[in-house]
């Protein structure tokens, strides 16, 4: 319900929280390869981030259309009104998880809607968090949705080629990514695009 919620407030949303779902199901089962990985990310860990990960922007329902769907350019103070979507997401989260303490699902979606926009080198927000400290859902997550945000089109920006995606997250690695995501990432890029393609044809 709060997926479908947030896919109400403009078309792109439908198709991204498609794509991401997937996208992390993938890198996931990717990074479980290696064995500093292989009894954390499980079965069951895959499943709930790959559902859990179509919650990641739901915060964005308490941003208002002129600030969200803007065409150009956000002011510096728009710009801090956008940061409050995943404190506003996780927030709504938070008071779900008050009923349902030991679910493990809510506990991962709370993770990835919060931390979702912080950065490997601590400059991200809303808690400017580091390395390690940033939950690995989370991380994963913020490769995703920026590989997949680059290759759309925005209101604000035409949709750049997989080739121009992979020079930008490269420049990324270790200060906005996880260093060992984007090896992975990169390792099986083939299969990031033919799955990001594959799923919008399917869409459109």
């Amino acid at each position: 319900a709060l997926t479908k919620l947030s896919e109400s407030r403009d078309d792109e949303t439908g198709a991204h929280i498609e794509r991401v779902s997937e996208l992390c199901k993938i890198l996931a089962e990717k990074l479980r390869q290696n064995k500093i990985f292989t009894d954390y990310i499980t079965d069951n860990y895959i499943d709930n981030l790959s559902k859990a990960s179509a919650l990641h922007d739901i915060g964005k329902v308490g941003i208002p259309d002129n600030i969200l769907l803007k065409p150009g350019k956000l002011t510096p103070e728009e710009f801090n009104i956008i940061k409050q979507h995943p404190t506003i997401g996780s927030n709504i989260l938070a008071e779900i998880q008050a009923k349902y303490p030991n679910n493990k699902f809510l506990a991962l979606g709370y993770n990835i809607v919060h931390y979702h926009h912080e950065k490997w080198d601590g400059s991200g927000y809303p808690n400017g968090l580091a390395k390690d400290k940033i939950p690995l859902s989370a991380r994963i997550m913020a490769l995703v949705d920026v590989y997949d945000a680059l290759r759309s089109k925005r209101v604000y920006k035409d949709a750049y080629s997989h080739e121009k995606c992979l020079d930008i997250i490269k420049q990324g690695r270790g200060s906005h990514f996880d260093p060992m995501l984007v090896d992975v990432f990169l390792e099986n890029e083939v299969l990031f695009r033919k799955t990001f393609d594959q799923i919008t044809e399917r869409v459109n």
